[in-house]
């Protein structure tokens, strides 16, 4: 394996990425989406998948900053 393909094996797109972030209509759906990502972090971390884990905690950070959109 190359170092170029080592380092780009290193960067994934968690399904939520690809997928693009869902419209939220309601603080609930927002809460919903939150709790699923929390439980898909933890399940990454069991997982030894820790950047994956970091990209899920980012993304869950910068979603609790939306939740004073339903307020």
């Amino acid at each position: 394996m190359t170092l170029v393909a080592m380092a780009n094996a290193d960067y994934t797109t968690s399904p939520h990425e690809a997928e693009g972030m869902p419209e939220f209509r309601s603080q609930e759906e927002l809460d919903t989406y939150i709790a699923k990502l929390e439980s898909d972090m933890r399940e990454a971390a069991k997982r030894f998948e820790f950047e994956q884990a970091a990209k899920l905690r980012d993304t869950i950070r910068e979603l609790r900053t939306k939740e004073f959109m339903f307020t």
